[in-house]
């Protein structure tokens, strides 16, 4: 959603995909519910901080850092130059200072290029989500550890996000043409928050009194459906129209949120096998795609200048489609290499340094009896895969 919503208005000048730019918004509600059911499962298993950093760094600083290493390599070779904050992305604190969400007066902390060639810039506009996803990384694992209950916890959850749509709501009607020029509410970790605490308390919710299919069915629809039918009223009430794009001042106070909770209402509707979109998502190329969408998302915009010089040398009108798959297989490419031989030699160390509690087994066959399921269910689970001092692994299950 977020390349299309990137390479749009580059492959056909005047088109845009409205409302692809909430792709970010699915992955932050995906990644609270993810990182919440983690930190809760291994909640008082030993090493509880050291095997959580050890994992989310193996699996995220490699791409990260090894890009800027390459970077810092490459600069007195291609005479690189630097915006005056670029320091601000290696600190992951780049969210607070693009388009001034708290310095307002600052040069683009998004972009290096090459004097020698004009045009010849790099964008990091996109790595402003993956601050605000390492700056929650520091915070809400602590208080998973301090609060142990499931409902207090879904509390703090329910509380900061109401807490989070007042604070946006005063900071944009304080100030609507700062709102409106900066965009700092869409960037900024104080102002996005609900949106990973959404998927938060999905993850809590689950993990107490297990609702029905049915259930679920319900209440994904409401979300989903409640949800966005709320904010296209909310746009047509205080707008006159409805259209889905960050400036819009519906969405930049209860928009969010709203948009969260319809993301809810899809991740709902992935953990039910019946279900179209679980199907849908199975599709084996997407399966592909999700094993390196990290790099996908990481390496996708950087060239995305030289992408509008191609585009401008492309005649006739109908040649800028090349962007699409150009671009495409760039991302691909970078992403697949990447995986390849720089995350997964760091990805195999997590088992080496921080061994998880238990393996997580596939699911069974639809076609076997069920007193055979109920017997392998419970081998699965029984205590010779948790045994430390087992001859397996903990990471393996032990053979049929």
């Amino acid at each position: 959603m977020v390349f299309f919503c990137h390479y749009m208005p580059i492959a056909l000048p005047g088109h845009f995909l409205p409302g692809f730019w909430t792709g970010v918004d699915l992955f932050f509600v995906l990644s609270g519910f993810l990182i919440t059911g983690i930190l809760c499962d291994s909640q008082r298993t030993e090493h509880y901080f050291r095997n959580f950093y050890i994992r989310r760094s193996l699996r995220i600083l490699p791409v990260f850092y090894g890009f800027f290493l390459l970077v810092f390599l490459l600069t007195p070779l291609l005479h690189l130059r630097y915006s005056n904050y670029i320091w601000t992305n290696p600190l992951y604190v780049m969210n607070f200072v693009v388009k001034g969400a708290v310095l307002l007066k600052h040069g683009n902390p998004t972009v290096f290029w090459v004097p020698q060639l004009p045009g010849m810039q790099v964008s990091l506009g996109p790595l402003w989500s993956l601050c605000v996803e390492e700056q929650f990384y520091l915070l809400w694992p602590l208080i998973v550890w301090l609060v142990p209950s499931r409902t207090k916890l879904m509390n703090i959850c329910a509380v900061v996000i109401c807490l989070t749509v007042v604070l946006r709501s005063l900071l944009y009607f304080h100030d609507p043409a700062l709102a409106y020029k900066t965009k700092y509410l869409y960037n900024a970790t104080y102002a996005r928050c609900d949106t990973l605490l959404v998927g938060a308390w999905i993850a809590l919710w689950l993990r107490g009194a297990t609702p029905s299919r049915e259930s679920l069915r319900r209440i994904a629809h409401v979300m989903f459906w409640g949800s966005l039918g709320l904010l296209t009223l909310l746009q047509l009430i205080f707008s006159g129209h409805c259209y889905f794009e960050i400036d819009n001042p519906v969405l930049q106070t209860v928009g969010y949120t709203l948009i969260a909770f319809a993301g809810g209402g899809v991740l709902l509707r992935c953990l039910d096998e019946r279900s179209k979109v679980y199907r849908a998502l199975l599709h084996p190329a997407l399966r592909r795609l999700g094993v390196i969408s990290y790099g996908f998302y990481f390496f996708h915009d950087l060239p995305e200048a030289q992408f509008l010089i191609v585009s401008s040398k492309l005649h006739p009108y109908h040649l800028n489609l090349l962007v699409f798959p150009l671009a495409f297989a760039y991302t691909y490419g970078a992403a697949f290499l990447s995986f390849r031989y720089l995350e997964s030699p760091f990805l195999r160390l997590k088992a080496l340094l921080a061994p998880g509690h238990r393996s997580v087994p596939p699911p069974l066959p639809n076609n076997i009896p069920s007193a055979l399921a109920a017997l392998v269910s419970a081998l699965r689970n029984s205590p010779i895969e948790a045994n430390p001092s087992s001859q397996y692994a903990p990471s393996q299950s032990p053979p049929a």
